[in-house]
């Protein structure tokens, strides 16, 4: 608007430079538009510009004043939007730029002129290596940048849903309408057992070197690990060739009575390789290692929840044994039997495995899972820690410092909301705390938040 300081516009000009300078390190690629916008035309036609370039973020430099019938035009865009002000050149006399008393109005624009259906928004404010601005804009990228990676992203099933895990139940097409997933169920476990026994042991002598050298072993053949690295294998191949993201893969009612053994190694395999692999044909909880992975960059597994204690506010994480190499503690990675082998009277099952036994090393951990419709969502934080309490064989570690969306939490509470809210008894973890980018990433996806339950003896309505 006319009227104002052109300060902000030098401004703008230099922190244009420092965001392009910033961009391949954030993997983002600035669209520029340098002129300052003055006309609803000339809005319309940055607008234009920016759907035809597919710009995922756009982001509103303030300037000075900017007239509302502008930022109304452009906020049209199917980007999603940040409103970025900065602070007055001076502290007296004229105000030259009005940048944050416009950022208020623009706010304001976003939600009050989209009637039904505001405009998702974030607001920054201050220099650009300010606390104001770039750890919010790093957080924004990271979840934006998940958010688009997820749009047309492939999950494959492979096999049924695990007898009884009815719970895990979900409906492919909302997986699609609330995330842009697509779910692949082109591909049987049989399918599976079928390429692997075809591979040449030659295909499969680096993996297995890869895992002499990483694991020891008890109680448990070489046929059985080379028939998992054999089928990781396969599983690996049909990703590449059908781009899938992850793998919900399951073990059993089939792969356990057809091979005598559990899959826990073929998705540990997986996960090792950054290709989340979840449990017994679990799509919900296979998608949300996904997002996990996105937020954090790092390995993933989709775990159990066995045991809580109420005298040191603890839980265990635990699951069979499917965990990622590096999750392990010095005590390191042990292939052992799936538990299976010692109490099943099926003769077939006495060499069932391997599983990957480790205790997960001390650190933070998050566990995230998608719920409901795949519209709903709830995560919790907490840290690992070794002071000797005991822990079943598989892939497992006690968990303190619980925190639900980072607030302190009661285990007693979050075993509650768990049990009455979530609906899902597999977490889906990670070792890093990814809370802030998993609420961003929440705001923008519009899901939500499955609310806390507060343990009582009694229950009570909504």
């Amino acid at each position: 608007m006319d009227g104002f300081s052109k300060a902000g516009l030098d401004t703008f000009a230099q922190y244009a430079k420092e965001l392009e300078k910033a961009g391949p390190a954030m993997n983002f690629e600035v669209v520029h538009y340098p002129k300052a916008m003055m006309t609803v035309n000339e809005a319309r036609s940055i607008r234009e510009d920016l759907d035809a370039k597919e710009v995922d973020f756009l982001l509103l430099f303030h300037p000075a004043y900017i007239i509302g019938d502008n930022v109304y035009e452009i906020m049209k865009t199917r980007a999603h939007i940040g409103l970025w002000a900065i602070e007055e050149p001076r502290e007296d006399g004229p105000m030259p730029l009005a940048s944050f008393v416009n950022l208020a109005q623009n706010m304001g624009i976003a939600h009050q002129m989209f009637k039904g259906v505001p405009k998702k928004v974030k607001w920054f404010f201050g220099p650009i290596d300010g606390p104001l601005f770039m750890p919010r804009f790093q957080l924004t990228v990271k979840a934006l940048l998940a958010v688009k990676n997820l749009k047309n992203a492939r999950v494959a099933q492979i096999g049924k849903l695990a007898d009884g895990h009815i719970n895990h139940t979900l409906d492919n097409r909302d997986v699609y309408a609330r995330l842009g997933i697509d779910v692949n169920r082109d591909f049987e476990v049989e399918d599976v057992i079928a390429l692997a026994e075809k591979m040449p042991d030659a295909e499969a002598a680096a993996e297995l070197e890869a895992i002499d050298r990483a694991c020891a072993r008890q109680r448990i053949s070489n046929d059985k690990i080379k028939s998992s690295v054999k089928m990781a294998l396969a599983v690996k191949k049909l990703a590449a060739e059908h781009d899938w993201a992850a793998v919900a893969f399951s073990c059993w009612p089939k792969l356990m009575p057809l091979k005598g053994m559990s899959g826990c190694l073929v998705n540990a395999i997986l996960n090792n390789a950054m290709i989340p692999g979840g449990c017994e044909a679990d799509v919900g909880g296979t998608v949300s290692m996904l997002i996990l992975k996105l937020l954090s960059d790092q390995t993933t597994v989709l775990m159990d929840l066995p045991k809580f204690d109420t005298a040191d506010n603890s839980l265990m994480i635990w699951h069979c044994g499917t965990a990622p190499f590096d999750m392990a503690n010095n005590r390191g990675v042990l292939l052992e039997r799936h538990y299976f082998a010692d109490y099943s009277d099926d003769p077939g099952m006495k060499d069932c495995g391997p599983i990957v036994d480790v205790v997960f090393k001390p650190g933070d951990m998050t566990v995230f899972r998608v719920v409901g419709e795949a519209d709903s969502f709830y995560y919790y934080t907490g840290t690992f820690f070794e002071e000797g309490k005991k822990t079943y064989s598989g892939s497992r570690g006690w968990v303190k410092n619980l925190k639900l969306y980072r607030e302190p939490v009661k285990v007693l509470d979050l075993m509650n909301t768990i049990m009455t809210r979530a609906w899902t008894h597999h977490y889906p973890m990670v070792m890093k705390d990814v809370s802030a980018p998993l609420e961003e990433l929440a705001y923008w996806l519009d899901l939500k938040r499955v609310r806390k339950a507060e343990y009582r003896d009694y229950l009570s309505v909504e």
